[in-house]
């Protein structure tokens, strides 16, 4: 909101200072003419404007760790290096601002608020994604200037990673036999010590490196594939119940369970399939659902003139899911397309009968 209230300053400053504004103002009532000398002051304040702007920039890493973490996809293993990164971030961008000394504050509440919210899992999944343990990685500047340590180098991570087994194992034997095959995989004994094997952990996804290298400790290795394969947040289960209630709603409340079920995973999977398409893959909407950097934050007004709305008056969702398959799936929307015209017909016998 104030991203393009900031957008709209000087169209806002402008249209205060014509005349047929002020006009218009002097012939409301004593209240209007109260809050628009108000708002007018608001405008015409630069300081309000430096606070806004501040307020959006330090915000900003914020905002972006929120949206990738309602997006879907396994993002498990992402979610606590990213929380650091976040911090960092914010830490740069408080340095050149007058609120410099707040930053202490600043860091206390998004610490209290992480502790709040962090489990066993999460540290789980940061110390079994191979990445995270590469040399030049490590070595790499961070957001704040902060020293990147491997995860096993950081005490909050084993202890986490100690607790989860404890969780995961029904017995003191298995959880010995993780903790074991844990070791062998951070020491990188084995296949883990393969010039390949520490190449692709940069380079391949998490759960395709453990699916490729992972037969020297299988049990870890299963533990692994399922735990970074899992959402960070219920944002996926909440858009299924919302899918639900629109299928299931109270003018089409007579559909039985099997019926709104089925018509519920139709609707999910043509979303699913619907990332196989050219739309999804290149172009101002690339990764919508998955990737925070490529969301209208960072957009200019041209981009944004270029991307293609669905119309306000049409089912935006119906539209989406048959629109942007690809074939062979393309016949969806033609058989689609022929039950509307269908019932559309059948319409317009019954009125005039």
């Amino acid at each position: 909101m104030l991203k393009g209230l900031l957008s709209c300053r000087e169209a806002l400053e402008t249209t205060i200072v014509f005349k047929a504004c002020r006009e218009w103002l002097k012939r409301q009532d004593a209240d209007t003419r109260a809050m628009g000398e108000l708002i007018t002051r608001t405008i015409q304040d630069p300081h309000f404007w430096s606070e806004a702007q501040e307020i959006v920039s330090f915000t900003k890493p914020l905002y972006k760790l929120l949206k990738f973490c309602d997006g879907d996809g396994p993002k498990m293993g992402e979610i606590y290096e990213r929380m650091d990164n976040m911090i960092g971030e914010i830490k740069d961008i408080m340095r050149d601002s007058k609120y410099v000394s707040e930053f202490a504050k600043v860091e206390t509440v998004l610490v209290t608020r992480w502790d709040k919210m962090t489990i066993p899992l999460h540290c789980l999944g940061f110390a079994l994604s191979p990445r995270f343990y590469d040399k030049i990685y490590l070595e790499s500047p961070t957001p704040g200037g902060y020293t990147r340590r491997a995860p096993n180098l950081d005490k909050e991570v084993v202890m986490g990673c100690m607790e989860a087994f404890g969780k995961i194992t029904e017995d003191k034997y298995e959880e010995k036999k993780l903790r074991d095959q844990f070791t062998e995989f951070q020491l990188k004994k084995g296949i883990y010590s393969l010039p390949q094997a520490q190449m692709d952990a940069v380079t391949m996804e998490a759960i395709d490196w453990w699916s490729m290298y992972g037969s020297q400790t299988p049990k870890l290795a299963e533990v692994a594939k399922k735990v970074l394969a899992q959402p960070i947040s219920s944002s996926s289960a909440e858009r299924a119940w919302s899918t639900f209630g629109f299928v299931h709603s109270l003018k089409r409340n007579r559909l039985n369970c099997s019926t709104a079920d089925k018509l519920v995973y139709i609707h999910s999977n043509l979303r699913l399939l619907s990332r196989f398409s050219e739309s999804y893959k290149q172009g101002p909407s690339r990764k919508w659902d998955i990737d925070p950097e490529n969301s209208c934050l960072e957009d200019s007004p041209a981009e944004l003139e270029d991307m293609r709305w669905t119309g306000l008056d049409s089912n935006v969702e119906d539209e989406e899911d048959l629109t942007i398959i690809d074939n062979p799936y393309k016949r969806i929307k033609v058989e689609a397309s022929e039950i509307k015209s269908q019932k559309a017909k059948g319409k317009g016998k019954k009125q005039m009968q």
